[in-house]
């Protein structure tokens, strides 16, 4: 059943309209509500950031990508990737070589050491293990190289400007490499996640929040939701415990994990327990991955990007290395941190002897194909084997279904004939999936490197950014975090509270950022600019008051530059020294004939269409133009001066003989439209009567003797009635006005003026002193009124029982109805637009 709602709900509140440049637009293109293919855009300013660049472990194809279609990547100017996951970058390929995209590319030194390897054995392992029905891939590895130059790479902990967009990596503690960005765009500071974790692991750098900086948006993973992990010691313990019980009851224990990564973490455990416990070393252990020895290299070349705990140990190793060698020691030398002495590194099963008990770390994580999968069909049919997940399983993938203990699994690698798991992607005889029985164990203990629900709220807590964007997680695991957050913030005041969001993929995201535009003065403008004088003593206070408020009224005209988000004012002259520009003025100059109109019926015109008009004399007329050079264009077509008009201080006209003018001005967009009425009327003015008159030469009286005609109306006047208007015709034109709306009988002047009365209490105690003391002023206000050309202090208009009444100074209307006062006021408003002339 609906439930009413109080009346003050129902009314909207009255927003402030919102610039669209100052609104922050946020779009997930993927990884809203969602674990995979991880790609946001960030709009401010006209800047467009791209975040990350992945694909879906659990789709094939495009169905994998972000929705690029949803997006014009051509806008983009940069695309940041945090870490090399292939849910984070392993659609880069793909967009830098088949889409529109025109940006920079920036990720780290490790991260792209990786990336290069890992979209490489991607491609392989798609070509080897996919079958023809399939779609083709996304990229070949000729995009792959090809891209490569494109990437540029950066350091932690520096700070990089591209098209206005300041870049600064941090560490994550995800993987080797990855990285946070915190980004600032136009003063707007936003932080981006990615994959982090503050979980201080064996050779990790933890992710820390940003010293000294206020950040505005903060955009975070929800993977784990609010859930917690088990303490790290505990899980170490139960992984342990679980493999070690694998082992003994004679079984084969399968790790998927990523090529890189989380292994090199699982690796160093189980190289720390095989090196305490030799009754284990019997049973191999095994790095099965394409790239392990290409992987390990790479994180023995980036030992200073990882924490004490390996730099210490590659220090003792490297003294103790130092030291045999000294000694002539012809003994083997310390391996450093990487370099293992009971895991060995397998590139392929064909040299697997699947033989007894063994430790088994293959990839993909996910299981979707590949040797993991490969050795999952092989063993799962066995009870003595188990698989041990470690990482984050994303929704649709083998690894996210088997543990929930299926019966059976598909086979995708192998075919099942004659009970003996053999060949690829073959099917039964009737077409159907053959499917592989599920005995093993599987059991879970995670050690993802992802923030948990604890710790991502306690690093949102201390960054405290206003807005909260959630991204790469499942929906329930982010609305729970979204509502915890949100229950956080229910008790703080409405303006303190953070705003916290959880888009969709393709929804649009806008949120408002307000900011106080500052212009810098420059230049000879700053030397103009007053300055308000410290105080020096308490009597003065008043005097600093008024000084203040002058500085502040105070208006400063120039040229306004924007460099990257930085405004500057200075002078036209200083444009080249402070902002490296050059100012060129253009001046236009036409020329045409008039035939009949002489310079009195052109002035006349003027003055009609522009009100007064400047004369000047033919020497005060500024020819230089911006170079100064002028005089020397034109030598040889100098017009012969006589009378020179200036029209609103931007247009010149010099009338030369036998009808020539010249028209002259400083293009620019004002002074354009102004040159091009001058021009307007000059064409115009030989239809005017006058002109007609003037150029009717068929007969031998002279017009120009007015005396031969007297009051003819064919002479002009002495004085333009439009050009000065004294204020007895204003008031005249506006009575005119008035009258033709309301009646002459209803129009009646006042002759009091509008005095400030004095209050009851501040009145004085005698009647008489208190009517003189008005009259008084009464007289002295009408004498003001009087000398500023106000022949009556008002004008009271009647229409039925409501009075209006216009005070002609201030043309304050004042009235008991609404309806008459602003019709009132509306009539005032047009006949003071149309009588007062444009430029008085």
């Amino acid at each position: 059943m609906a439930t009413k709602r109080k009346l003050a709900a129902l009314v909207a509140e009255e927003a402030e309209p919102v610039d669209p440049s100052d609104e922050l637009v946020f779009v997930c293109l993927g990884g809203g509500n969602e674990v995979g293919r991880s790609c946001h855009i960030v709009q401010y300013k006209g800047k467009t950031v791209m975040l990350d660049a992945g694909i879906h472990p659990a789709y094939d194809g495009l169905a994998a990508l972000p929705f690029y279609d949803e997006f014009d990547l051509s806008t983009v100017d940069l695309l940041l990737i945090t870490h090399f996951h292939m849910d984070h970058a392993a659609s880069l390929p793909y967009v830098l070589a088949k889409t529109n995209f025109k940006g920079r590319v920036f990720m780290t030194h490790p991260t792209k050491a990786i990336y290069k390897w890992l979209m490489q054995d991607s491609v392989r392992v798609q070509n080897t293990h996919t079958s023809s029905e399939q779609v083709p891939p996304l990229f070949t590895e000729s995009d792959i190289l090809s891209t490569l130059p494109l990437i540029t790479t950066i350091s932690y902990h520096t700070t990089h400007t591209h098209a206005g967009i300041r870049v600064t990596p941090l560490p994550a503690g995800h993987v080797l490499g990855a990285c946070m960005y915190l980004i600032e765009i136009a003063g707007l500071s936003i932080l981006f996640t990615g994959d982090y974790s503050r979980e201080h692991d064996r050779h990790l750098i933890p992710a820390s929040v940003p010293k000294g900086t206020k950040v505005d948006v903060l955009i975070t993973e929800s993977t784990f939701g609010v859930s917690s992990h088990v303490p790290r010691l505990e899980r170490e313990t139960a992984l342990i415990k679980s493999i070690t019980g694998i082992l003994n009851r004679g079984g084969r224990v399968l790790m998927p994990v990523f090529a890189i990564g989380r292994a090199q973490e699982l690796l160093l455990i189980l190289e720390d327990y095989w090196s305490r416990h030799p009754e284990f070393r019997k049973y191999p252990i095994y790095y099965a991955s394409n790239l392990a020895k290409k992987c390990m290299l790479v994180y023995q070349t980036y030992i200073d990007a990882m924490n004490d705990n390996i730099r210490n140990m590659f220090q003792d190793r490297l003294k103790i290395a130092e030291t045999n060698a000294a000694d002539d020691d012809k003994g083997v030398s310390p391996a450093g941190p990487w370099d293992f002495r009971f895991i060995r590194a397998l590139r392929s099963l064909d040299r697997f002897d699947d033989l007894g008990g063994c430790v088994m770390l293959a990839s993909p994580g996910m299981m979707q194909t590949g040797t993991s999968r490969a050795l999952l069909e092989r063993w799962a049919p066995d009870p003595k084997n188990g698989v041990v997940i470690t990482g984050y399983s994303v929704e649709g993938t083998m690894a996210k279904m088997i543990m929930n203990e299926p019966e059976s699994i598909q086979a995708v690698m192998t075919a099942r004939t004659g009970g003996r798991v053999i060949g690829q992607g073959r099917r039964g005889e009737a077409g159907e999936k053959v499917l592989i029985p599920r005995r093993c164990t599987v059991q879970e203990y995670s050690f993802a490197a992802h923030v948990d629900g604890v710790e991502n709220r306690e690093f949102i807590e201390e960054v405290a950014a206003p807005v909260v964007i959630l991204v790469h997680g499942e929906k329930h695991n982010m609305m729970r975090l979204k509502s915890k957050l949100l229950s956080l913030n229910a008790d703080k005041p409405e303006s303190q509270r953070t705003k916290v969001f959880s888009p969709a993929n393709c929804e649009e995201l806008r949120i408002p950022f307000r900011q106080d535009k500052i212009v810098k003065v420059v230049g000879r403008l700053a030397s103009q600019i007053q300055l308000p004088s410290p105080p020096t003593s308490p009597e003065k206070g008043e005097d600093i008051g008024e000084e203040r408020k002058a500085v502040a009224e105070q208006v400063v005209s120039g040229v306004l530059v924007q460099n990257d988000f930085k405004l500057s004012l200075m002078a036209p002259e200083d444009l080249r020294e402070y902002a490296g520009l050059t100012m060129t003025t253009v001046l236009c100059r036409q020329r045409l004939t008039l035939s009949a109109a002489g310079v009195e019926l052109i002035r006349w015109a003027l003055e009609s269409m522009f009100g007064s008009i400047k004369e000047l004399t033919p020497n005060t007329n500024n020819e230089g133009g911006a170079n100064g050079k002028h005089e020397e264009e034109r030598a040889d077509e100098e017009l012969q001066r006589g009378a020179v008009f200036e029209i609103m201080d931007a247009v010149k006209i010099t009338i030369g003989q036998k009808g020539e003018l010249e028209v002259e001005w400083e293009g620019n967009m004002m002074n354009d439209g102004i040159a091009d009425a001058v021009m307007a009327v000059l064409f115009n003015v030989e239809s005017s009567p006058a002109a007609v008159k003037q150029s009717s030469r068929q007969h031998s009286h002279n017009h120009n003797h007015e005396e031969e005609y007297g009051d003819s109306k064919s002479a002009l006047p002495t004085r333009n009635l439009h050009a000065y208007v004294t204020p007895e015709e204003r008031f005249s034109r506006l009575c005119m006005f008035l009258e033709a709306q309301f009646s002459a009988e209803n129009i009646t002047p006042i002759n009091s003026p509008k005095l400030v009365l004095p209050t009851p209490g501040d009145a004085a105690p005698d009647p008489v002193a208190a009517q003189k003391d008005i009259a008084r002023k009464q007289t002295v206000e009408l004498d003001r009124l009087h000398r500023a050309g106000i022949p009556v202090p008002g004008l009271e208009i009647r229409v039925d029982k409501h009075i209006a009444t216009v005070w002609l100074e201030t043309l304050e209307v004042e009235c008991g109805n609404k309806a008459l006062g602003d019709r009132v006021k509306a009539v005032v408003e047009r006949a003071v637009e149309v009588i007062a002339p444009l430029w008085a």
